[in-house]
């Protein structure tokens, strides 16, 4: 699945709504690669999903021979419906990732599609992320 901000209104809308549990004061800090590393363990434990964390979008394309539009803000791979990888990709495009809070909620987007695959966009599967990141109150945000 990819998070794309020029999708329908309603699922941009319920992107948008997500609510990080940072502090206010590292909401709008940058988002460090290092820092995105450390946060996407977080959300990969709450999530109880491992995946590979990737920021080169060539190398994306090369290892999943999908295209990735310079538009796409992040993506993850699942492998194909009779050959599933045991770890699946996600790639971060950080053009389109320039704050914390942006990160946290391109990776809730984007777990729930590990998740809760069958959901899609509905509603459900925005409740689900948002709860992953009500989880992720109760840790220490990555360090500064």
């Amino acid at each position: 699945m990819t998070t794309v901000h020029r999708g329908s209104p309603v699922t941009t809308a319920r992107h948008e709504a997500l609510r990080s549990p940072l502090p206010a004061e590292q909401l709008a800090l940058p988002a460090p690669t290092t820092w995105l590393r450390e946060r996407a363990g977080q959300f990969a434990a709450v999530a109880e999903r491992p995946f590979h964390l990737l920021f080169d979008l060539a190398e994306y394309t090369r290892r999943t021979g999908l295209p990735f539009a310079a538009h796409y803000v992040a993506q993850v791979y699942r492998g194909e419906p009779d050959a599933r990888l045991g770890v699946p990709l996600m790639v971060i495009n950080l053009a389109h990732v320039p704050t914390r809070e942006a990160a946290d909620r391109v990776f809730a987007h984007e777990l729930m599609h590990l998740r809760v695959p069958s959901y899609g966009h509905k509603k459900q599967a925005f409740a689900w992320a948002q709860r992953a990141l009500d989880q992720l109150a109760s840790q220490p945000p990555p360090g500064l």
